[in-house]
């Protein structure tokens, strides 16, 4: 001790010092140095882990297998498995360790091919069900009370082991771990079989967000997973839009029957973000939807709706008695150029179910509304140049702006440049960025760059 005045301190300000140090090297020699620095500097070394390798794994493991009080894998808090595709070799020996992992509070798992199309060999397929098995035996053993017990988030981007999909179904205590508040998944099948056994827990799970991104979900299935929350706060309802359909055998939950399986959260609902599977590049609506029952009418704590994509479903709630009494923020994405701010305010554009709500409709049904965001995703990403470029354009979306604001809802329009993935995006993939085009506070923006 002598040696090291620095342990001669006390141990509060130890802790500190420990704490603030962020490079990894020096925490692992501080750690090295005896006991008592160990005991100061593992907890902050495991507590968020992040593997990209199969080598890595394989040395975590090996690390996490030293039975030394406390054991370390009981200090991993956070925890994201994303192994880079050709470096994820030997992942599946960390697998069965995660049980160990008491006090996890987040996981994020990837599959190291979830987002390529080429023909998987033989020898990634047996990967990939080996890998798979240790999941299911995890899931399963949490499902037992072993593990994951106080797991509050959970994201999973997979892929199935000769297609783009795996099966929900297969690892069910998903669902139902006890401690769970945010689970995202993507890729996922959600079929009839899943809902078997669920009514037991409805009504009983901590969940707050769900989130669903290129999913193919049933009726049944989404009915009784959305029947698990006491009290969902925000959902993300990502139904299959970019992939291929997993097989004929499967029926696609319809935008009605998605609105009627949602309204199981209606008491609790205050964020929903809603894809429409059938969006298109065009300047208008053409399809008239009637919205069953009240709608959105009773959402009475949903203040923030993001719609992406052309929902004739959620326009004919919006511009009806049918809207949520209590929105403040209404997100609208298209996918094209912004062609749809030629039609003249009040116009044949805002007939029947309009692509941009009139302002007068808005101020009608929606009183709470005080934010219209626009945003603009070019199926070309490097041709913006129409949404800024014509004067009589920006003439026409100055008036729209002057009209909104009138009424008490601010309008912005953002840009979003667009990469070359498409959901769900992985670790190290662009994510769409949203540029500011136009506020109508502040006019107009200078053209985003989208190099």
């Amino acid at each position: 001790m002598a040696s090291l005045p620095l342990l001669s301190v006390p141990t509060e300000l130890l802790l500190a010092v420990v704490e603030a140090i962020d490079d990894a090297a020096s925490l692992r020699s501080f750690a090295l140095t005896c006991k008592l620095a160990r005991l100061l500097a593992e907890p902050v070394l495991y507590r968020t882990v992040l593997v990209a390798t199969g080598s890595q794994a394989s040395c975590l493991a090996e690390a996490l297998q030293q039975q030394q009080p406390p054991t370390r894998a009981e200090l991993v808090q956070v925890l994201s498995l994303q192994p880079t595709y050709g470096s994820n070799e030997n992942v599946e020996e960390l697998t069965p360790l995660i049980g160990a992992m008491t006090q996890l509070r987040a996981l994020s798992m990837e599959i190291p091919f979830a987002n390529y199309s080429y023909r998987r060999s033989r020898v990634i397929n047996r990967g990939w069900e080996r890998l798979m098995q240790g999941y299911r035996a995890l899931f399963l053993d949490a499902q037992c009370g072993a593990g994951l017990q106080k797991l509050t988030s959970l994201t999973i981007h997979w892929s199935g082991d000769d297609s783009r999909f795996w099966l929900l179904t297969e690892f069910k205590p998903i669902l139902t771990l006890p401690a769970l508040r945010s689970l995202t998944v993507s890729c996922a099948v959600l079929g009839d079989d899943l809902a078997e056994g669920l009514d037991a827990f409805a009504s009983t799970t901590a969940l707050t967000h769900l989130g669903l991104v290129e999913c193919f979900v049933s009726q049944e299935a989404l009915t009784a997973v959305l029947a698990l929350p006491r009290a969902l706060r925000s959902c993300h309802l990502g139904i299959m839009r970019y992939h291929t359909p997993p097989s004929n055998n499967y029926h696609e939950a319809s935008p009605e029957q998605q609105l009627e399986a949602l309204r199981q959260q209606r008491h609790s609902l205050q964020q929903l973000t809603w894809f429409d599977k059938d969006f298109a590049y065009d300047t208008d609506v053409r399809r008239v939807s009637t919205a069953p029952g009240t709608g959105l009418y009773d959402f009475t704590e949903l203040h923030a709706l993001t719609l992406d994509g052309a929902s004739a479903l959620l326009f004919s709630n919006l511009l009806s008695e049918c809207a949520p009494p209590n929105l403040d923020r209404l997100r609208i994405i298209r996918h094209d150029e912004g062609t749809v701010l030629d039609h003249p305010v009040g116009g044949v554009g805002y007939a029947r179910i309009p692509s941009i709500p009139p302002p007068v409709a808005l101020h009608q049904y929606l009183p709470k509304l005080h934010h219209l965001d626009l945003i603009f995703t070019p199926e070309n990403r490097w041709n913006i140049e129409p949404l800024l470029a014509k004067p009589d354009r920006r003439d026409r979306v100055k008036r729209l702006g002057e009209d909104y604001h009138a009424r008490g809802i601010r309008l912005a329009i953002f840009i979003a440049k667009r990469g070359n993935v498409i959901p769900p995006y992985l670790s190290g993939e662009q994510v769409p960025c949203e540029e500011p085009a136009y506020c109508a506070e502040n006019a107009w923006f200078s053209v985003p760059e989208m190099a």
